[in-house]
């Protein structure tokens, strides 16, 4: 049934790995109706690690789990039964923060569901996180649709989730709890060395410009609505990026110029949200000043 792929880096920690691998067998899953994956990088990133994985996979579905993260206990039987009755492509969870300490979830219980007839329905009005591991994704439709992740990069999630939306048939979200998201000091996103932090950045740029470039595919009316909508979003996530980064006001500028020239900026008065529409108005006017 399912198929969880940990990517894991030969220096990353052991012991971390040890405690998400017993999360998953601590789902009470019968062994023959799930298999762990732990995919290497090959030196081509967690990208590449995640590709790596779903080659090997052989579950109907695949869920995406960090290795430094793990699975509250036993949450994952009532996804499961909804991927059983209704056969979607795509199932979203929630999530917690924890600290680096195993904890249990005591209100951990289905509060609500909603099935959509596509993920580009949903993705058309709504915000969503774009981490591979918030979601599961039905194999089969993956392959078809070859959707595969960036490899060498970083923000590798952003165009993988916000496509795999946009070509989804039936979505399911949920408010599940079945995540829980480690922070530690070690995490990549948590680095503070200045040119990873321009690595992120420019990646971040490229992701943007691979939705661009996806928009120009053949896709309905819907999906590529849905798709601009979620790249307004994202530019308005990668300046707020480049401000705390603090790169310096002549790199800044430049890449203003490179979002203008790109046509992401100025961004549009399309009245998605409140705080959209106030992203909107601070943004263009610091851009036209630049």
């Amino acid at each position: 049934m399912l198929s969880f792929i940990i990517p894991f880096y030969g220096g990353a920690n052991r012991e971390l790995l040890d405690r998400c691998i017993l999360s998953i067998h601590n789902q009470n899953l019968a062994t023959d109706r799930y298999e762990i994956i732990v995919a290497d990088e090959e030196g081509k990133g967690l990208g590449g690690a995640r590709n790596n994985g779903v080659r090997q996979a052989k579950g109907e579905y695949i869920l995406f789990v960090d290795a430094d993260d793990y699975l509250f206990y036993n949450s994952l039987q009532q996804l499961i039964g909804l991927l059983e009755e209704h056969r979607p492509d795509m199932l979203s969870f929630e999530f917690k923060v924890t600290k680096n300490v195993v904890q249990l979830v005591t209100d951990n219980l289905i509060d609500g569901y909603k099935v959509y007839e596509s993920g580009a329905n949903y993705m058309l009005f709504h915000n969503f996180m774009g981490t591979a591991w918030r979601h599961i994704y039905r194999r089969e439709w993956l392959n078809q649709n070859q959707l595969t992740f960036a490899e060498g990069v970083y923000h590798e999630d952003e165009a993988f989730v916000a496509k795999a939306y946009c070509l989804a048939g039936k979505t399911i979200i949920s408010n599940r709890v079945l995540y829980a998201y480690v922070q530690t000091p070690q995490s990549i996103l948590n680095n503070r060395n200045r040119e990873q932090r321009k690595k992120r950045l420019n990646d971040f740029e490229d992701q943007i410009l691979n939705l661009k470039a996806f928009m120009m595919t053949p896709l309905g009316d819907t999906q590529r609505k849905a798709l601009l909508r979620r790249v307004h979003f994202l530019t308005i996530d990668y300046l707020v990026q480049i401000y705390r980064n603090r790169i310096g006001v002549n790199d800044t500028r430049k890449r203003i110029i490179h979002l203008k020239k790109h046509g992401f900026l100025p961004l549009p008065n399309a009245g998605y949200s409140n705080k959209y529409t106030l992203a909107q108005t601070v943004i263009n006017l610091i851009s036209k000043a630049g």
